[in-house]
């Protein structure tokens, strides 16, 4: 048996989605057909659009963020690049996005960065000397978030599409965060402890770090993009900065906004409620992709990498 018949004697219920492109073949896909939050997935689709806009001249990886950033200026000493930023190797304050529920406030990203009511996470600084570690957390993609509308003066979620979701053919996601409510017949409602998520999902404002609604085939066809861009193949990512996306930036750190496993390349998720992982073996070809309505079932995405790494770790 594949990959596509065990993942199921993995999984106890429902409300689990997972889809499967290989090399030469239509994506398969298996589970609920429902519209997931991608959780930190976000930050591997928008480090995506940021090369893009580096591509054409519109930022450089070198640069310091501040030369970009308009509306806010990121405090602290020492220079941080738009590099570090999509690397987590900035020494950012170390933040967690749990998002607003239902009835909640819903803070600015200025109020976000600033670490302001209705804001539920502390403001954005840097803490750790720029470039000397690696430390994973939110706050870099706040930071690129407000960088790359102030560069572009687009709304984040307007540009994105515009960089990403319509040219890679993502046609059921979106970062705007009204896009569940509607589509409220696909949207999958979350748990966490075992508790559906009053209102079913919580809003996410970092819509960088956390915020993209999607399917696990259109994820799949991003990796499949990224993948055919590290190659030469991609009409909408050069090689060279390709190769940038799945290359350790400091020892035992990401690329730039990939999360580097052995013998694949993607990212993992966690938002209130929900969970996922989206990866790609280039030794096969194959990308595959899981999102889960329960953040409380780590054990179970694990087994199921572990899986998809038996049957499209080689080739």
């Amino acid at each position: 048996m594949g990959f596509e018949a065990e993942w199921r004697d993995l999984v106890p219920d429902d409300g689990i989605g997972v889809a499967v492109a290989r090399p030469g073949r239509e994506i398969w896909t298996g589970g609920d057909d429902l519209l997931f939050p991608a959780c930190s997935i976000s930050k591997h689709v928008a480090a995506f659009g940021t090369l893009r806009l580096v591509a054409d001249g519109t930022i450089e990886l070198d640069a310091d963020v501040n030369d970009y950033l308009t509306t806010w200026r990121l405090p602290g000493e020492g220079t941080v690049t738009v590099r570090q930023v999509l690397a987590h190797t900035a020494g950012l304050t170390k933040n967690w996005f749990p998002g607003y529920a239902v009835g909640e406030p819903v803070p600015s990203m200025l109020q976000i960065l600033r670490g302001e009511p209705p804001a539920n996470t502390p403001p954005v600084r840097r803490e750790l000397p720029p470039g000397t570690e690696f430390r994973y957390s939110g706050s870099h993609y706040a930071v690129l978030q407000q960088l790359l509308t102030d560069v572009t003066g687009s709304p984040f979620d307007t540009l994105t599409a515009a960089l990403v979701l319509d040219p890679v053919g993502m046609t059921t996601s979106s970062f705007n965060q009204h896009f569940p409510y509607g589509h409220e017949h696909r949207a999958a409602r979350g748990r966490t402890g075992g508790v559906p998520v009053p209102g079913g999902w919580h809003t996410q404002p970092e819509m960088a770090g956390a915020g993209l609604w999607s399917t696990p085939a259109d994820l799949v066809r991003l990796e499949r993009e990224i993948l055919r861009a590290t190659v030469g193949e991609s009409a909408l990512l050069p090689a060279d900065l390709a190769a940038q996306m799945v290359t350790p930036q400091v020892p035992g750190g990401f690329g730039l906004g990939t999360e580097l496993g052995e013998g694949c390349f993607g990212h993992t998720g966690q938002n209130t409620g929900f969970s996922c992982f989206s990866f790609v073996w280039p030794a096969s070809g194959t990308a595959v992709a899981v999102m889960m309505n329960t953040d409380d079932r780590l054990d179970l995405l694990r087994a199921l990498v572990d899986l998809a790494a038996r049957h499209y770790g080689t080739r």
